[in-house]
């Protein structure tokens, strides 16, 4: 029988370590695979799933037990995956969301402080970028590289939540795989 992961959250909320154990050794894995799926690198899926754990026992005081825990710790975890793939290609300061492609290039043409991985990088996921559709471009630009929350990225795209949502799936999901493979 498999445990119920939103009582272990609610035991862990109430001080439970063993909660938190239990919770580690059901979803770590998974976790790893979607980490791996942003960065196509194994040991940083794991440090990043890490670091998800230990956002997880920081903010646990905030979970709400009548939400799945799923859900929550998906949240936080993608957010963290999101903010390393931003720590790793400089994000422009004011940008449109026609122009997430140049975004994603200028990033490979910054200073001598660049290391030759990140610069890699960003030349990939600028070629990943630019096959992406227009509409997928805007979507991933304003969710995912501006943060904008997707009732309001819907709302400014004039998209209804559950288009926006496949949508910005269907980006993930094909530059994932692009990154994944090194194709641009």
């Amino acid at each position: 029988m498999t445990p119920d992961l939103d009582q272990l959250a609610l035991s862990l909320k109430m001080g439970d370590i063993e909660s938190l154990k239990e919770l580690i050794d059901l979803l770590t894995r998974r976790l790893i695979a979607v980490a791996y799926r942003y960065t196509a690198d194994w040991e940083m899926a794991r440090d990043l799933t890490q670091d998800t754990w230990l956002k997880v026992l920081q903010s646990i005081h905030r979970y709400d037990p009548s939400r799945p825990f799923e859900q929550w710790l998906a949240t936080i975890h993608r957010n963290g995956c999101i903010s390393y793939l931003r720590r790793s290609s400089r994000r422009m300061e004011q940008p449109e969301p026609a122009d997430v492609i140049e975004r994603a290039a200028d990033t490979v043409a910054d200073g001598p402080g660049r290391d030759l991985e990140s610069r890699e990088f960003a030349a990939r996921l600028a070629g990943a970028v630019r096959r992406l559709s227009r509409r997928q471009q805007e979507v991933f630009s304003l969710v995912d590289l501006d943060e904008v929350p997707q009732a309001e990225a819907a709302r400014t795209l004039h998209m209804k939540p559950t288009t926006l949502r496949s949508t910005l799936h269907a980006a993930r999901r094909r530059l994932a795989s692009r990154l994944s493979h090194g194709e641009v």
